[in-house]
């Protein structure tokens, strides 16, 4: 097998990247061709297990990195140190709260909307969303509701639209995800919104089998 440490992470080889890190702790700071370092290619390829590895050698985290993992003091300390992180993009076009809250992080979720975090800021990639839409389409259910109120809270528009015309309240409504749906309808979501397809929210519940969730946005 290839020691390439991108390799070692797709194939979800925690024993391999473990024993490679050990030989090579440099190794965390490589890049790949999107400009990702390991960490953040193990986090959006959901192999948890290789991140915690990988987070076992104690690296020095980017911001990036250490939005996404909820490092809330290595992300603090970088953010003293050049407060113009705030409003960077990562090399595959997002904010940092856009990637602390669509990775279920309300920590440094929380610690971004403190320093100011842009809500209205436009993601430079296919999806053209704002920090909401990331946070409803958050690979961890278990903290995505959290970090979705944290930002709704925060006054993001519930009823903003990505490219495509969807809404948050449309992809929560695709995940059936009943709990960020009620959150955003407590902030004025309008479950009436169609996307730019002709689809409802409730369409969107319909089709992916969630048809409780369909029957309450049809309901109002």
């Amino acid at each position: 097998m290839s020691d390439d440490i991108f390799d070692l992470v797709q194939a979800g080889d925690v024993a391999a990247v473990t024993a490679r890190v050990a030989s090579d702790p440099g190794v965390t700071r490589a890049r790949s061709a999107q400009g990702l370092t390991p960490i953040q290619t193990a986090f959006f390829m959901g192999r948890h297990a290789v991140v915690a590895a990988l987070l076992a050698a104690e690296p020095e985290l980017d911001a990036f990195e250490a939005a996404i993992v909820g490092d809330v003091g290595q992300l603090a300390a970088l953010l003293d140190e050049v407060p113009d992180l705030l409003t960077a993009y990562s090399p595959d076009g997002w904010t940092l709260v856009h990637l602390a809250s669509w990775a279920g992080q309300p920590e440094t979720t929380r610690l971004l909307l403190s320093r100011g975090a842009n809500l209205t800021a436009v993601s430079k990639n296919a999806l053209r969303n704002q920090p909401l839409n990331a946070a409803v389409a958050g690979p961890i259910g278990e903290t995505r509701t959290a970090c979705v109120r944290l930002i709704l809270e925060a006054g993001a528009d519930a009823n903003n639209r990505q490219e495509g015309g969807n809404t948050p309240l449309h992809t929560s409504a695709h995940l059936g995800d009943s709990s960020t749906a009620e959150a955003l309808l407590a902030h004025g979501a309008d479950a009436g919104l169609r996307s730019d397809d002709g689809k409802s929210a409730a369409d969107y519940a319909r089709e992916g089998g969630h048809l409780e969730l369909a029957r309450r946005l049809e309901a109002g």
